[in-house]
């Protein structure tokens, strides 16, 4: 961490030519090559400033906390502050190991193995076919909310790590047994269909990898779980909030403070009353329009 004496984009300089300099391909080489990153960070985007007026300012980030993938499985919660830079052209910073937050239940997500698994035609089938009083719009979602819990109860996520390793053991086993009688058909069965098996586990955590890490331009197939894996966690580390800037400048720190920010934040432009004067039908074309 510290000054780095060159930016690493055009949009990291300020009242400057946007362009990217032998200097900073040079910089994004080097960081690249040794595999080290920025960590999130909060407070000021621009750490050094030229302290001048007019066409002559220029407000750059030249300051960096970098972190490798080490750093990245331990503190993956971590964030470095950029502060008011007071009487110097650079801004401090300082490093916070923050402790992750309890965000409570998660959201349902739709999972795009489940489609290649026998039972999953079957089950929406069974939900579909089912007869519910209502609207039509009614009865699509009630039907939803049907094949949702449905879906949640036979597919239940378990940890692959444990049912990949107890396959293994069982292979382990069954090729042990044809040492000694190579020619037996039922170990044969037995060893074609754990390998199958455990082929089919791997494609289904790559798979479900893939979809969280939000990666399209890698297709399946080779093996990329642990790529998968590490682009999960770096977007578990860039999209976790743990302290957002009020108005006046004072930090809300706790996940309360944030959640009360948030709120009031969205409720400042999405919470506007309509006036009297404007009648239900004017207003609904006006969103219409809009």
């Amino acid at each position: 961490m510290g000054d780095f004496n060159v930016s690493r984009f055009p949009q990291d300089q300020l009242h400057g030519p946007p362009r990217v300099s032998k200097a900073m391909s040079e910089f994004n080489e080097c960081l690249n090559a040794i595999e080290v990153d920025d960590i999130r960070s909060v407070g000021r985007f621009f750490t050094w400033s030229n302290k001048r007026e007019g066409n002559a300012a220029v407000n750059k980030k030249l300051d960096c906390v970098l972190e490798n993938w080490g750093w990245h499985k331990v503190f993956n919660h971590s964030y470095a502050h950029f502060h008011n830079p007071g009487v110097s052209d650079h801004s401090p910073v300082s490093v916070a190991l923050s402790v992750p937050w309890c965000s409570g239940s998660k959201p349902f997500k739709f999972l795009n193995y489940w489609v290649s698994d026998d039972r999953f035609l079957g089950l929406v089938k069974c939900v579909w076919g089912q007869r519910l009083a209502g609207n039509p719009l009614e009865v699509v979602i009630s039907k939803l909310r049907i094949l949702k819990r449905e879906l949640k109860s036979t597919f239940k996520k378990p940890d692959p790590n444990p049912k990949k390793e107890a396959i293994r053991a069982e292979i382990e086993v069954i090729q042990s047994r044809l040492l000694s009688n190579p020619s037996d058909l039922g170990l044969l069965r037995q060893e074609k269909l754990l390998i199958s098996n455990l082929g089919k586990v791997k494609d289904e955590e790559e798979s479900f990898l893939k979809q969280k890490s939000r990666i399209t331009w890698l297709k399946l197939g080779d093996s990329n779980s642990k790529f998968f894996h590490r682009s999960v966690a770096s977007l578990h580390h860039i999209n976790h909030i743990d302290r957002l800037q009020k108005p006046y400048g004072s930090w809300a720190c706790t996940q309360a403070e944030v959640d009360q920010v948030a709120v009031e934040h969205f409720r400042g432009f999405l919470g506007v009353q309509v006036p009297h004067s404007v009648s239900n039908l004017g207003y609904s074309k006006k969103l219409s329009e809009a």
